[in-house]
């Protein structure tokens, strides 16, 4: 999805790793940036029983439609749809989501309200929000730093079936440091008009390999 893309920097310059607010450059994308995590928008379903997978309904009405529970447990690279709880093996991740119910639930597609990710050992490490629609797969997505804090978010918006002739997409990713400062940024859209993206590094372009490379190091680190 990112080969071929030019890639570009709108004019990011750096201060104690925050981005310069004046400069016309920027104005693309300006809106779309969070200088800071505490200017990301708050995951959209807010409810202490999420916390804990076992406190999870089998159903839930979610934009007027009734959805059911999935569980995923992964280890390695092995990804396995569970029936039960109780059929996780130690040592593996868990992670918990809603579906409506005619949609397979291996599906990598599927989705529909919150999905919840733990470690092996029980730590939330991602939140992601599956936008209540039918036509278009649009998520939010937020990962965590052992301590708590928000290391990642990310959104994105693309239509569920991929196979029509009117496909059209847009995606953000933010990194932040454990200040909550701004240190990475990748931005890319696809429309009739044509395709555009962006991948920066504490101010500076990058490629995607680059942009890539860092982010892993850092989300690695963070575990």
């Amino acid at each position: 999805m990112f080969v071929g893309f030019a890639c570009v920097l709108l004019g990011l310059s750096w201060r104690t790793a925050r981005a310069d607010h004046t400069n016309s450059a920027y104005e693309p994308i300006h809106d779309l940036i969070h200088h800071t995590a505490d200017y990301v928008p708050p995951f959209p379903m807010v409810d202490r029983q999420f916390l804990k997978a076992r406190d999870w309904p089998d159903t839930l009405i979610i934009g007027g439609v009734r959805t059911v529970r999935r569980i995923h447990a992964s280890g390695g690279d092995r990804i396995v749809a569970l029936r039960s709880l109780k059929d996780v093996n130690p040592g593996q991740r868990v992670t918990l989501f809603y579906d409506v119910p005619e949609t397979h639930w291996s599906e990598a597609r599927a989705g529909w309200g919150p999905r919840y990710s733990w470690s092996a050992r029980g730590r939330l490490e991602e939140r992601v929000w599956y936008e209540p629609d039918s036509s278009r797969l649009v998520t939010r997505d937020y990962t965590y730093y052992r301590s708590g804090r928000l290391l990642g978010y990310s959104w994105r918006s693309e239509p569920r079936n991929q196979q029509g002739s009117d496909f059209a997409y847009e995606y953000l990713s933010e990194f932040f440091d454990t200040d909550g400062q701004l240190i990475a940024v990748a931005h890319e859209k696809k429309d009739p008009s044509g395709e555009v993206s962006l991948f920066a590094w504490k101010g500076e372009a990058v490629t995607f390999d680059e942009f890539r490379m860092k982010t892993h190091v850092l989300y690695a680190g963070s575990r």
